[in-house]
């Protein structure tokens, strides 16, 4: 199942303040689980500190290739924000994958123990 993206400025915040962070050199993923969602839902950033236009739609791009690719691993009823970094652009795909793998799992765990802690 592929995920649909998140558009809206303030679900990118809801998933930012209440959601697990894993982070490695080359990316950021935040986690969220949400109850009602029917889908996982996916945000991408990637801010001026990665460069300019072109190697931020870079990172961009490779994260979504990454996320179309690996869409198995996505489980409905959580929300995830990547966040890109410099690194991002400049690491090879195998590195970068290897990242958005253990980002993806470890802030997922991260996300279904804060959930349980908070019923």
């Amino acid at each position: 199942m592929i995920p649909s993206v998140l558009k809206r400025r303030s679900q990118f915040l809801e998933v930012g303040k209440l959601g697990s962070r894993a982070k490695t050199k080359a990316l950021t993923a935040i986690c969220l689980k949400n109850q009602g969602c029917p889908c996982p839902m996916v945000g991408y950033t990637a801010s001026t500190k990665v460069g300019g236009a072109v190697e931020r739609n870079r990172a961009k791009r490779r994260l979504r290739s990454l996320v179309r690719e690996l869409s198995p691993e996505f489980v409905p009823g959580y929300s995830f924000v990547f966040i890109a970094t410099p690194e991002t652009v400049l690491c090879d795909f195998g590195c970068l994958r290897s990242d958005f793998v253990y980002c993806l799992r470890k802030s997922k765990v991260r996300a279904d123990d804060a959930a349980r802690n908070r019923c």
